[in-house]
């Protein structure tokens, strides 16, 4: 998820003691929202300004304590904090709904702009899981107009919660350029192995609550081996989960043997009805020379993995 706390947009602070006031129990879910009026899509660099502008106008215009929302999604699939995790929203409609469901906001409008964008989309299902995990809130997933008269969020966004806020099948567009090479240089833009399919003569057994590097044979258990910049997706597919089972994984850059670092926090994944878990991954830096970027993945419970794919690009850096 990439999460842009309230430190980083520049959020102003919230006034005691109502913006203090905690959630009293566990959330039954989420409830998405929009913006509700006219809404234009701009350059990610003008994201913060707007989320800082929306508190401006709860506060000052509608006298309230904070950001009315929990999470706000932009166009480029940035999760905002608002009143994040434990403090209790107020944009559900009356302090019972607030107390009920989390409020995790569209950066779409009423007007102009009012259809998500396929990475906004996966930014939401990222909050979604997130306060799932986090919260804790349950697996309930609806739109503000349920219980609450009215049209938020929208028919198309609310279509799209109603099927259970589904990722879409295609990566997220990068929300910037990918790094280019200096003047000096030629830059090849190259696509990594596009799938690696390997089914039942491959299936490997994955213990729960135990991290599995995948060893990827395709292609010697490497995704990417440095110097190269890269914006790369993994898909997996599992059998022997329940619905809603979580699944973790993770990237890590290894230099030889040695761990150079890893991800700070594991992407979920929750297996659906069929099994799948999909994580996806944009990094805007660089691997250094021979350093190798590689996944590893830790289901809740025992399970198969049948099936794994890799997706993506690189380019030289």
């Amino acid at each position: 998820m990439k999460l842009v706390t309230r430190a980083a947009w520049g959020a102003r602070a919230y006034r005691t003691p109502n913006g203090a006031t905690p959630y009293s129990r566990a959330r039954r879910g989420v409830k998405v929202h929009y913006l509700g009026s006219a809404y234009e899509d701009r350059p990610h660099t003008a994201c913060a300004a707007y989320v800082r502008k929306l508190q401006d106008s709860h506060m000052d215009g509608n006298g309230w304590s904070d950001i009315g929302y929990s999470f706000l999604v932009c166009t480029h699939g940035y999760v905002y904090e608002g009143r994040g995790l434990k403090r209790r929203n107020s944009a559900n409609g009356n302090t019972s709904l607030n107390e009920q469901d989390y409020a995790v906001c569209a950066l779409l409008g009423s007007s102009g702009l009012t259809k998500p964008t396929d990475a906004q989309l996966h930014g939401i299902r990222d909050a979604i899981d997130y306060c799932r995990i986090e919260g804790p809130a349950g697996t309930w997933i609806g739109g503000h107009r349920d219980g609450y008269a009215t049209a938020c969020p929208g028919d198309v966004l609310y279509a799209w919660v109603k099927k259970g806020a589904p990722r879409p099948a295609s990566a997220p567009t990068p929300s910037q350029p990918a790094p280019t090479a200096p003047a000096s240089q030629t830059t090849e833009e190259t696509h990594v192995t596009t799938v690696l399919d390997e089914n039942n003569a491959n299936d490997v057994d994955l213990t729960g609550g135990q991290w599995t590097l995948l060893a990827l044979p395709d292609v010697g258990g490497v995704i990417v081996t440095g110097p190269a910049g890269y914006d790369v997706g993994v898909h997996l597919s599992l059998t022997g989960l329940a619905p809603g089972t979580r699944v973790q994984g993770r990237f890590h850059w290894y230099n030889g043997r040695s761990r150079v670092r890893s991800d700070r926090r594991p992407q979920y994944a929750f297996a659906a009805d069929d099994g799948t878990a999909e994580f996806r991954y944009t990094d805007a830096g660089e691997l250094g020379t021979s350093t190798d970027l590689r996944f590893e993945v830790n289901p809740d419970s025992d399970c198969t993995l049948i099936h794994r794919a890799i997706t993506g690009t690189h380019w030289n850096a």
